[in-house]
């Protein structure tokens, strides 16, 4: 009897730190909206970027986040999703060892950070979203329901501000600059965006609140040591091209 009974204490202690795990695993980390246009402010051309971020799970502090948009030459895509896939450059744990991972990027100039924001989790309450059961089928469902729980972000970069810091790129090449007429010059270099998203205790995030930025913040399903919580390329190709002074921008 005294064994049966020692059994079960023991099961129960083996048992209980699953119990008594507070936080749901990050089910999901997507963009269920974005788009991308032509645009103006304060009377120049422009690119606007529009998105929602949306997240499914994780710590229940963490009611905002940080975006950045950066911009890269496609010709370096395939390098740079390379280093992201590398667990010993993403890793939290050697921000303070060596560099955060955007910083070793920008370092080795394959891409610039034209900006970054904060935003609030756009629900009622400020709550994070759950799914309803471990199986992950979500109790919200249809288009309708798109804004609801997820991060609103709107960015808006001049033609110029773009034409000049993709040139400024390390793998730019002169070479690819086609002086088509003498009011016409094609630059033949195509370049993209990616939208990243730190887990909120990464150097990265450096202007969430503090209190999120201190707290226990994970990706997906639990990844701790991973400071990306989303790192994706957007699906559209950008050319330039000047006529006599002006920048052009045209999106593919």
């Amino acid at each position: 009897m005294r064994i049966t009974w020692l059994s079960i204490l023991v099961l129960f202690l083996w048992v209980s730190p699953a119990f008594g795990q507070r936080d749901a695993p990050v089910y999901e980390s997507y963009l269920p909206q974005f788009s991308i246009y032509h645009d103006t402010i304060n009377g120049h051309n422009a690119i606007t970027i529009d998105l929602l971020f949306k997240k499914n799970g994780g710590p229940v502090e963490h009611t905002e986040h940080q975006a950045y948009i950066l911009v890269y030459l496609k010709k370096d895509e395939e390098q740079i999703l390379k280093l992201a896939g590398d667990s010993q450059l993403v890793d939290k744990q050697n921000e303070k060892k060596t560099k955060p991972f955007l910083d070793l990027l920008v370092d080795k100039k394959l891409l610039v950070p034209l900006e970054t924001q904060v935003a609030k989790i756009n629900s009622p309450g400020r709550r994070t979203p759950r799914f309803a059961d471990a199986r992950g089928y979500p109790r919200r469902s249809g288009v309708d329901t798109l804004a609801s729980f997820s991060f609103p972000f709107k960015f808006t970069f001049t033609y110029d501000k773009l034409f000049q810091t993709v040139r400024g790129l390390g793998n730019y090449s002169s070479a690819t600059e086609e002086i088509y007429t003498e009011k016409i010059t094609y630059f033949h270099d195509k370049f993209k965006f990616i939208v990243f998203v730190p887990v909120n205790n990464s150097a990265q995030a450096n202007k969430v609140s503090p209190e999120v930025h201190k707290s226990w913040d994970f990706a997906n399903v639990m990844n701790d040591s991973t400071s990306l919580l989303y790192f994706r390329p957007l699906p559209y190709e950008l050319d330039m091209e000047t006529y006599e002074k002006s920048v052009l921008i045209y999106i593919n």
